[in-house]
């Protein structure tokens, strides 16, 4: 008789968040206040009778996204749940924001569930109090280097706002002091460069973070982004031309011409482009037009909704309604529910998908909360080609917005030494151009241009060149997809 192999010891069941769409908001009433009944089991088998409903007041009929958190024995834990529920619903909790927090309250419970303790006793030594013994079990991830001090503090702050939440609504009252706040004063310079003092509350469960020194390696604008040298942005676009994906190309295009968030970048729509400017004959062809972002009328999304007008060249926007008018995209868009041409996405998969779904869309597309992921996919595979040349290259799609800046600033660069602009001129066209609030954040870049005076080249001069490689190459790319085979089945939405 063969050997039988070992089962593996099967792990057991730990608290773990749920997620939802679209879930229906109600709350009990009386019946003569019911706008529905909720569906219920038969009176004669024992089973409660239907009870009255109606919706939430001043809430949504609906909620396009909720987390729970199930405890082991696959119930519901209700404090956790519920907090998760009023901070969704009435707090306006991003979605991004409660995945991360039930994700975040899901291991504090397992973590108490190893070490023994009731999440509500406070009473022992401040070892054995959950919140200090939770602190210790992520200093511990800090040490052993499997956590960053940034990556435990945000789950110290999900518990704490499970823990105010407590004691504000749910008259939680624990026996002793949970954590120690301290205020203190900081100075800082507003978006225009003035100087204020604001009072900053910490505690002493999070872990105090050093304060990294400049080095000139990178830009903090939303990140930190490395621009491209001027080499790598002529590799980066051959590799873009070997790789064949038009909507990645146009993509690539965007972020180098406008300095475009990728958030903005993959929500644009044929109404976003200007008709009849940039074609090849076009003496007017790196002339700007602007394409409206966040206003109420325009559908295309901006960080924190922030109304804003981005110039993008002329031969840019013909480039781009050509691709709309393509067959390619036509497929794509038919099998969109979108069905208005002009609010339709310029960038879809083959299944029609957008490769970032705006929040006003999420209902038409399952509710889906995708953010670009096949985006950055696909820049993996244009590192792999550049790394043929040059081993130690590395990029993020939005390193393009900061090498858009550079190039920004080399093109002007001449007037400012001429004497025909000033510093402060240039800020401001930066500043425009870059869509920003904070005058610290453009400063950055003309630091960093000024501490790599070598790295940019001028945005003119570099569209005249990229305009041309780009209307060659498409072309030929055309050609060769002409001659391709059908994609096989299984492979990447793209």
């Amino acid at each position: 008789m063969p050997a039988q192999s070992p089962q593996k010891p099967q792990t057991p069941p730990r608290y773990r968040k749920i997620a939802l769409k679209n879930v229906r908001l109600w709350e009990p009433c009386r019946p003569e206040e019911a706008f529905d009944w909720m569906a219920a089991y038969d009176a004669d088998d024992g089973q409660p009778e239907p009870y009255p409903t109606r919706p939430i007041r001043l809430s949504d009929e609906y909620a396009p996204h909720l987390y729970v958190i199930l405890r082991p024995d696959g119930a519901l834990w209700q404090e956790g749940s519920l907090y998760l529920f009023e901070s969704i619903t009435e707090q306006g909790m991003s979605e991004s924001s409660a995945a991360n927090a039930a994700g975040d309250l899901a291991d504090f419970m397992n973590k108490m569930d190893d070490s023994g303790l009731d999440f509500l006793n406070f009473d022992g030594p401040q070892s054995l109090r959950p919140t200090y013994r939770y602190r210790a079990t992520l200093k511990s991830e800090i040490m052993s280097g499997a956590r960053s001090k940034g990556y435990c503090n945000r789950k110290i702050y999900s518990v704490q706002g499970l823990y105010r939440w407590l004691t504000t609504t749910r008259n939680f009252k624990p026996k002793q002091v949970m954590w120690v706040s301290t205020t203190r004063q900081i100075p800082y310079t507003d978006r225009h460069g003035n100087t204020h003092i604001k009072d900053v509350i910490s505690t002493d469960l999070t872990f105090k973070k050093s304060k990294s020194i400049p080095v000139g390696k990178y830009i903090v604008d939303g990140g930190k982004l490395c621009p491209i040298s001027r080499e790598n942005q002529d590799r980066v676009m051959r590799a873009l031309f070997e790789l064949g994906n038009p909507e990645m190309l146009l993509v690539h295009i965007i972020g180098l011409t406008t300095g475009m968030r990728v958030q903005t970048n993959l929500t644009l729509r044929h109404d976003s482009i200007t008709q009849g400017v940039g074609d090849e004959d076009d003496p007017e062809k790196y002339a700007l037009y602007g394409i409206n972002v966040a206003f109420e009328d325009s559908p295309v999304e901006a960080k924190n909704s922030k109304e804003q007008v981005v110039m993008m060249p002329a031969w840019v926007h013909h480039m781009l309604h050509v691709y709309i008018s393509s067959d390619r995209h036509k497929q794509r868009a038919a099998k969109s529910p979108i069905t208005e041409d002009s609010q339709q996405y310029i960038f879809l998969t083959r299944t029609g998908k957008p490769y970032y779904v705006a929040k006003a869309d999420e209902h038409l597309f399952d509710f889906s909360t995708e953010k670009g992921s096949a985006l950055r996919h696909f820049c993996k595979k244009v590192i792999e080609v550049v790394k043929r040349e040059n081993k130690r290259f590395n990029y993020q799609l939005h390193d393009l917005r900061a090498t858009f800046g550079m190039n920004l600033i080399e093109d002007n660069s001449g007037d400012m030494e001429n004497g025909k602009m000033n510093q402060l001129e240039l800020l401001d066209i930066l500043k425009n151009r870059l869509n920003q609030e904070d005058i610290n954040v453009t400063m950055r870049y003309l630091k960093y241009y000024q501490d790599h005076p070598r790295l940019a080249q001028a945005q003119s001069g570099f569209e005249v060149h990229l305009e041309s490689l780009v209307r060659t190459e498409m072309t030929k790319n055309e050609q060769r997809r002409a001659n391709r085979p059908p994609p096989q089945s299984g492979v990447t939405d793209e």
